[in-house]
């Protein structure tokens, strides 16, 4: 393992209070750690990965991609579609979880070391209309989603080895903010910004990008840990108004370069290079993004090339005023 992870080396120490028993789960949470972080440089030496997934057009429950596969070290999603009345339980083990409402309403029963439960959360029509409502569930806790109209409920894990309690976000207090000038101008939603202490490693919003304006201007990258940047994974899931829209998702490093078409529903895991986006002109596109690493500090690093659209963007800013 890489020097670079002391604060993981030491929160894994393993503690000589504990029984043999407590000795063995620590240490098998330990080894787990490990092999999450191998798989994270393996990561930073690879070529640029970007994966596509599409949410499949049914109800209930399926999962979109999961944690420890296909060099996955930091993220997992899932997707539950359900009609009013019906129900779903999950558990969650050494995974925190963030449920976020993309359309419906709901109520969240939340069972664990710390147990709470929550009626009529939700109810925007979709992604588009306004802020989310969304719950946090701490590790180790089980937790049964009840849909109250038709819901989509976007569920989205991380590794996670602090207790923290279950926690709802209510639509107001998702900051809001306007990111960018003319032609990359969006609304950013934070939902669980970096510095939130409701979860441990998850950091959560969505964004709105207008017809035809690019998003993540200047672009920006986050796979590598260094003094300047830290390695964070990173899923952006799609909603395209109208729905028979489309995007464009751009990724590149160096002297390489991915190209994809995003359709309504599309899921894209960023885990290295930089990552723009730009809507169809007439199009509006509406993405839950969810970034997760060993540390939550979210510290990236914009293209070189690009530096001069911050500048351009202040000076744009100052007109309008």
């Amino acid at each position: 393992m890489s020097s670079k992870t002391p604060a993981i080396r030491a929160s894994l120490a393993l503690n000589t209070s504990l029984s043999p028993q407590g000795r063995l789960r620590l240490l098998g949470r330990r080894n787990c750690c490990e092999q999450l972080l191998d798989r994270h440089h393996a990561i930073q030496e690879r070529e640029l990965m970007i994966t596509k997934y599409t949410i499949k057009p049914q109800s209930g429950h399926q999962t979109v991609f999961r944690l420890g596969e296909n060099g996955i070290a930091w993220l997992g999603l899932e997707i539950l579609r359900l009609e009013a009345g019906e129900t779903w339980q999950g558990t969650l083990a050494d995974v925190e979880a963030a449920l976020v409402a993309l359309s419906g309403k709901f109520a969240v029963a939340i069972n664990g070391a710390r147990s709470a439960e929550w009626n009529g959360l939700g109810g925007r029509p979709d992604i588009f209309s306004a802020a989310p409502w969304a719950v946090y569930a701490p590790r180790n806790s089980r937790f049964k989603v009840t849909a109250e109209s038709k819901l989509e409920l976007a569920i989205a894990t991380a590794p996670c080895d602090q207790d923290l309690p279950p926690a709802v976000i209510k639509p107001e207090e998702v900051r809001v903010v306007n990111v960018g000038a003319a032609n990359w101008r969006r609304d950013v939603r934070l939902v669980i910004p970096p510095g939130s202490p409701l979860s441990q490693r998850m950091i959560v919003g969505e964004t709105i990008n207008p017809p035809g304006n690019w998003s993540g201007i200047p672009p920006h990258k986050h796979d590598q840990i260094t003094n300047k940047e830290n390695f964070l994974e990173e899923f952006y899931l799609y909603k395209a108004k109208p729905a028979n829209g489309y995007g464009v998702q751009v990724g590149y490093k160096e002297d390489q370069e991915e190209t994809y078409i995003i359709h309504n529903d599309d899921v894209f895991l960023m885990q290295n290079g930089y990552h723009p986006t730009v809507a169809a002109p007439g199009v509006t596109l509406g993405y839950l993004w969810v970034l997760s690493g060993d540390s939550k500090a979210y510290n990236i690093v914009t293209d070189p090339r690009f530096d001069w659209v911050s500048s351009a963007e202040a000076i744009l800013k100052e007109i309008q005023r």
